[in-house]
């Protein structure tokens, strides 16, 4: 199996699926690589995914510090080092697309594009109390209970009632899947404590925003405020879709993202 050391020392886990132009997929909160594999079978004719699991998720190690936005940025961009790539397009989701904004605000110059779903950059009011309960969660329940619980805000109700079977295998996954406790919680802390808002003018990398249409866990509205603050940014609504949009609408999240890349690979040329 694929594993890259990087300078912090962190043993990450990653997989180089495709061919053409490099694009890197970062996962959310406590998710591994394969909550991706939707997007990986519609891009990897046109593109190289990149996918991989995030410090303390899945197959990676974990550091002996804590966990923070910054210190994965700063393994992502690490990771495209080790595998020798100098610029890549980038897209991450919850999480990981606050990561990506720190990757791209850190070395602009290796980023192609940059993609945002479910994102923030600051998280006063519901979503930081979201965030806290989530903590309390975890320190109260079983992993199981726990994300029996955390997925009431991923999911439409609409794709309950449609999707029951979906549903339960895709928490069968995420339980099978799910980092420790320890690493869990320093995931949640470093979304509570990301804040890029007064950085993100910086930007200039193409970038797309998109936000699924009832996405309760980051409601709409962080996701619109980060489109405001980049300059020339795309803001699309996937609907429907909750927080997780990716997987629950992926026909429609990956007519809009392939859309994008195409946009931008071809305005390169």
């Amino acid at each position: 199996m694929p594993y890259a050391t990087i300078a912090s020392g962190t043993r990450l886990y990653y997989e180089r699926i495709g061919f053409g132009s490099p694009l890197l997929l970062i996962m959310g909160t406590g998710l591994d690589h394969s909550v991706w594999d939707t997007q990986v079978e519609a891009y990897r004719d046109e593109f190289e995914c990149i996918v991989f699991d995030n410090a303390g998720t899945g197959r990676s190690g974990r550091p002996d510090q804590r966990l923070t936005v910054k210190s994965m940025a700063a393994d992502t961009i690490g990771l495209l080092e080790a595998l020798g790539i100098e610029r890549a397009h980038v897209s991450g989701v919850s999480l990981g697309s606050c990561i990506a904004q720190e990757v791209t605000l850190t070395r602009p110059d290796m980023v192609a594009s940059l993609q945002l779903h479910g994102t923030w950059a600051r998280t006063a009011g519901y979503a930081g109390r979201k965030f806290r309960a989530q903590i309390r969660l975890i320190e109260m329940l079983g992993m199981r209970d726990f994300y029996e619980v955390n997925v009431l805000w991923f999911i439409t109700p609409e794709f309950f009632d449609a999707h029951p079977d979906k549903v339960e295998a895709q928490i069968d996954s995420i339980v099978a899947n799910a980092p420790s406790r320890e690493s869990l919680i320093e995931q949640y802390q470093a979304d509570i404590e990301h804040y890029t808002l007064d950085r993100l003018p910086q930007i200039m990398a193409p970038t797309l925003v998109t936000i699924g249409s009832w996405d309760v866990a980051v409601p709409p509205m962080y996701g619109r405020e980060v489109a405001e603050a980049i300059p020339g940014a795309e803001f699309v609504p996937v609907n429907p879709g909750g927080h997780l949009h990716n997987v629950e609408n992926p026909n429609e999240f990956n007519r809009v993202t392939l859309d994008f890349l195409r946009r931008v690979r071809n305005a390169a040329q």
